[in-house]
């Protein structure tokens, strides 16, 4: 039902919103916060980030990306190994190769896989690819993959980039993150390439299992359909590490989440998205990714949580179809930071519940009443984009309407008082003890996501009961 109701606002306008941190009403990811941990935290000033884990009973083998030499920003790959929660050796496993080869600055962004691998007469149990450049900026990146019978190593090099770019000057193609097809040495590759037109996830198949002849397919693009960033907007892929659920038949990912800071440090993000999307859509492109939860200062506590990785097994599947496990990295950001951000990265870990339900977000209202009913929060969910409003009626206020059908509208108008949702009325809409909740698609077009909400009753002949409004952000 639309409807038109005419009259005074001014009374209205000294109504007050206040928003509280939000909080996870329901969610796919259900953090257990109390299980937070830090992981690892080197010495000095020396950094670790973009953590890739495999547990073996008590025993996690982490890779991370790590400086070798106190105060000096130049990556290699450390092997870390954790016994019972404790580090119990630490130390580099795969170098910058030698002056005028491809990977002779930067090696970082390890990913593990385990398969059959024949390489210069030998077959090895493992690859681990890794993104490499030549140049002492974040440019001119290429993957490349190194073999080993073991999961501490050694790693032998593969000479050449298995996913090559081309000196343009421009990011090129790295944070590679890979699952397996067959055990073998089939896998499917996925990473980040940027270039002048854009920044995106793009996946591989490609078949490993001799060397001498690897078979590389093309790459595809992975779509950013379902992704928004922190203020709900459309959203991009980066700097993802993937995992595969095959009790649902589904790709989970955990991702850096836009836009950055502005702040410093303003390279890095404030919180980290889980997602998911179906198996067929990986393999046949196109499809939808659903939000699966946030990882953020909320749950953490640190102002900077960036370059994520997901547990996994030696496969690169979800060991636990109940459960999620983000490693992720923290930073210091200002106005409490002292030096370079880089020196006060470490690496923690979270533990979430998952299931198979949609992530709704929450802001507590407040002082958003008339004098017949109260407005308590706002709602929304990632997955549908829908709005929604709880609230409590006064029944004793409006008894004179409790034999006959109570309608509960809403309206939003923008910033310029131009009504943009015409404003759907809803028919019994709360319950016996009072409480209602209504629901609407997210606003568009409104200028930072920020409007005026009017909520409002009406009688069974769509007279006016009473009405609140308020100045709100649609952003969670």
């Amino acid at each position: 039902m639309k409807t038109r109701v005419s009259w005074c606002f001014a009374v209205l306008a000294l109504v007050l919103l206040v928003l509280l941190p939000w909080q996870t009403a329901t969610a796919a990811v259900l953090w257990d916060t109390g299980n937070l941990a830090k992981v690892y935290d080197p010495a000095g000033s020396r950094y670790a980030y973009a953590p890739a884990v495999i547990r073996e009973g008590n025993t996690e083998h982490m890779w991370t990306c790590h400086n070798e030499e106190d105060g000096v920003i130049k990556d290699s790959i450390y092997y870390t190994r954790i016994e019972n929660g404790v580090v119990a050796e630490s130390h580099p496993v795969l170098q910058a190769g030698a002056t005028g080869t491809w990977d002779s600055f930067h090696v970082c962004d390890p990913t593990v896989i385990a398969g059959k691998f024949l390489f210069q007469g030998t077959e090895y149990n493992y690859a681990l690819f890794y993104l490499g450049n030549d140049l002492n900026m974040s440019a001119h990146n290429q993957i490349g993959v190194a073999f080993a019978t073991e999961l501490s190593g050694e790693w032998v090099k593969y000479p050449d980039p298995i996913v090559a770019y081309p000196n343009d000057g421009y990011w090129g193609v790295g944070q590679p993150s890979a699952t397996s097809v067959d055990g073998q040495g089939r896998l499917l590759l996925f990473f980040t390439k940027g270039d002048a037109a854009a920044t995106g996830g793009y996946r591989i198949d490609m078949n490993l299992r001799d060397m001498s002849d690897p078979v590389i397919g093309d790459a595809v693009p992975l779509t950013t359909n379902g992704l928004t960033d922190a203020n709900g907007q459309p959203d991009w892929l980066n700097n993802f590490d993937i995992t595969y659920d095959p009790s649902r038949d589904r790709f989970i990912a955990i991702r850096e989440l836009h836009p950055y800071p502005s702040t410093q440090p303003n390279y890095i993000s404030e919180s980290l998205q889980i997602v998911s999307i179906d198996g067929g859509s990986v393999w046949g492109g196109g499809g939808t990714w659903k939000v699966e939860g946030v990882l953020g200062s909320p749950q953490t506590g640190f102002p900077r949580n960036h370059n994520g990785g997901l547990l996994r097994t030696v496969n690169g599947m979800l060991p636990d179809p109940t459960a999620v496990e983000a490693y992720f990295t923290d930073s210091d950001a200002a106005p409490n930071l002292s030096g370079r951000a880089e020196y006060t990265y470490d690496i923690w870990r979270i533990k979430g519940t998952l299931n198979d339900a949609d992530i709704v977000t929450e802001k507590k209202l407040e002082h958003f009443k008339s004098s017949h009913f109260a407005v308590s929060s706002m709602t929304l969910n990632a997955t549908s984009n829908q709005i929604g409003i709880q609230g409590m009626l006064d029944l004793k206020k409006i008894k004179p309407w409790l034999n006959e059908t109570v309608w509960i509208g809403y309206r939003v108008y923008d910033a310029k008082g131009n009504l943009t949702d015409a404003g759907t009325a809803y028919r019994d809409a709360a319950d016996a003890s009072g409480a209602f909740r209504i629901s609407f698609p997210k606003p568009k077009g409104l200028a930072h996501d920020e409007g005026r909400l009017e909520v409002y009753l009406l009688n069974a002949k769509g007279k006016p009961i009473d009405s609140a409004a308020s100045k709100v952000t649609f952003s969670f």
